[in-house]
């Protein structure tokens, strides 16, 4: 009986001996394939921008070199554990249905991916704009787009998401619409307030020429009359040009004198027995 017992824990202790061993190669294997493949994807970019190609395209088609070299990693890692893997993908095959609707997202984001490549609505540094996400497009990789906002965010996107919505490209024409409104009180100079603004836009020279700017009466308020300025600029030079004329209309309109009214109220009170 202690004979046989002794002869069971011997086996056992061959078994996980081995096992470990196995374990700690196939560990290692998947670490040097993992180093392999950001090696790998680095210099497929690289090869890839060499032949002048869109920076969007070198990125994706490296992360799909890095994702093929982590697989084979993978099922090397998993041989060297002498897994039956007929065994391991019939045990899976029980999971089947969940695992479908996952490879399902996944391939619709890979297509979606490859469409985006070949249709080109938008490449690298464009500012896009589509359901409650905006930001300039940083990279694509093989089932997402990275975005990264104007307060420097980063947004990962699916790339199914950006094929199947609609998205506003910003910056494919190179230049942009800055749309400005101010309200100034209904007994100011509308005349004077207009020269105010048209000073002020034809001394930037940031406001291109043509389109021509717009400057003109936009709405009337309950408290206040709007001014409105369209003008044209480069998609760059956007934002630098709102928060300037924003500072320099304030600036103006003090100093010509013309007020810019808040919200108000006029409350009426009867006097006594004036309601009888």
């Amino acid at each position: 009986m202690d004979g046989l017992r002794e002869g069971m824990l011997a086996q056992i202790w061959t078994w996980l001996v081995g096992f470990g061993g196995n374990l700690l190669l196939a560990a290692l294997i998947f670490f040097i394939g993992w180093q392999l493949a950001k090696l790998a994807a680095h210099l497929t970019k690289n090869a890839v921008k060499r032949g002048h190609a869109d920076p969007l395209v070198a990125g994706f088609v490296g992360s799909v070199v890095r994702a093929l070299v982590i697989t084979v990693a993978t099922v090397s890692a998993i041989a060297q554990l002498q897994i039956n893997i007929t065994s391991l993908v019939a045990a899976l095959g029980a999971a089947g249905l969940t695992a479908s609707f996952a490879l399902q997202g996944s391939l619709s984001n890979f297509v979606s991916g490859v469409q985006i490549l070949f249709t080109k609505p938008f490449k690298m540094g464009d500012y896009l704009a589509f359901g409650s996400y905006e930001g300039t497009v940083r990279r694509i990789e093989i089932l997402y787009t990275v975005l990264a906002t104007f307060d420097n965010k980063q947004v990962i996107v699916p790339n199914s998401k950006i094929t199947g919505d609609v998205v506003v490209n910003f910056t494919s024409n190179g230049t942009r619409r800055l749309d400005l409104s101010y309200g100034v009180s209904y007994q100011a100079d509308l005349q004077a307030a207009k020269r105010v603004l048209e000073k002020l836009v034809r001394g930037d020279l940031r406001v291109l020429d043509e389109p021509a700017p717009v400057i003109a009466v936009g709405e009337l308020k309950d408290s206040s009359v709007t001014l409105v300025a369209k003008l044209w600029c480069r998609q760059e030079e956007y934002w630098n040009l709102y928060y300037a004329m924003q500072e320099a209309v304030k600036t103006a309109f003090d100093q010509a004198g013309i007020s810019i009214p808040y919200p108000q109220m006029d409350v009426h009170l009867d006097g006594p027995g004036q309601n009888k």
